[in-house]
């Protein structure tokens, strides 16, 4: 019997981008049984547009991301979930492409490279993901040249249950905790040489971002990681405080990088510094 897909949308206030988000789910070749979107207490009107252009959906109390994610996958029937955040779209035949897989291989997750587009529309000269395809396993999702975006992945209800589904206490990094801990779980994931999502590289307001707290996220992160080592921790914790030094103008991110050691042999060291400095002017 053919797998049949379901797709979840967390969205925050995403009235000007949740009708392409859906529409670009709807009209795949392999067309979903359901699209849920969790509305994670908006105040605009993200859940009529929502409906109108033929989702389901929940209007939920303001939370996060990750719950408004649990949330819409507790409402879904489809063998495997597939996850898409409001600002972002799909190209034709990701999910094919993904049951394809899901039919020959038993991953614990599928996941696609993602294509930054540009507030102008144009296309961004680096591309998310993994460049290969095949198994993947959970120490490859520790570095972010793995890391395509939310909207790129497909899990199997099972798997998505056996796990425990998003952490609700991050604000930051749910879908690379959700990746380690699925591949750590339940084996390899398996990645797409091609990419199948794009990806709004300046996001609307799909869902809360947030930049600060990054102890506290750390903390919870690696509250659920008891298997990575020490090394792997402060790996992730520097290219953690470097995503936050990213977006905060200098010399307020002076501690951020502090914290991240000034490794100055990396080139998103270099990246989160001109970045940073920008912010400034």
């Amino acid at each position: 019997m053919a797998l049949t897909a379901s797709v979840v949308i967390p969205a925050f206030n995403a009235s000007g981008t949740i009708v392409r988000a859906i529409r670009s789910a709807l009209e795949q070749s392999i067309a979903p049984c359901e699209v849920v979107v969790g509305c994670d207490g908006c105040t605009d009107d993200t859940a009529t547009l929502a409906r109108g252009a033929g989702a389901t959906a929940l209007e939920l109390s303001k939370a996060n991301g990750s719950v408004a994610r649990n949330s819409a996958v507790r409402h879904t029937r489809g063998d495997v979930v597939f996850f898409l955040d409001a600002d972002d779209w799909w190209q034709p035949g990701k999910i094919e492409s993904h049951l394809s897989v899901w039919s020959r291989h038993s991953p614990s997750f599928v996941i696609d490279r993602s294509t930054p587009v540009l507030p102008d529309g144009g296309r961004a000269h680096w591309m998310g993901g993994l460049e290969r395809e095949g198994d993947a396993e959970w120490t490859e999702f520790l570095s972010y040249r793995a890391w395509a975006s939310g909207s790129s992945f497909s899990v199997s209800r099972t798997n998505f249950d056996a796990v425990g589904g998003f952490c609700e206490q991050l604000n930051k990094f749910q879908d690379v905790d959700f990746w380690v801990r699925c591949a750590h779980e339940l084996g390899a994931a398996y990645t797409l040489l091609n990419s199948h999502t794009n990806y709004s590289v300046t996001a609307g307001p799909s869902v809360s971002k947030v930049t600060t707290q990054v102890e506290e996220n750390l903390s919870r992160l690696f509250d659920g990681w008891p298997f990575a080592t020490p090394e792997q921790r402060a790996a992730f914790s520097s290219h953690a405080y470097l995503t936050a030094a990213e977006v905060t103008p200098w010399p307020k991110s002076v501690d951020l990088f502090n914290k991240a050691h000034w490794p100055v042999s990396k080139p998103f060291f270099w990246k989160s510094l001109y970045q940073s400095l920008r912010r400034s002017a």
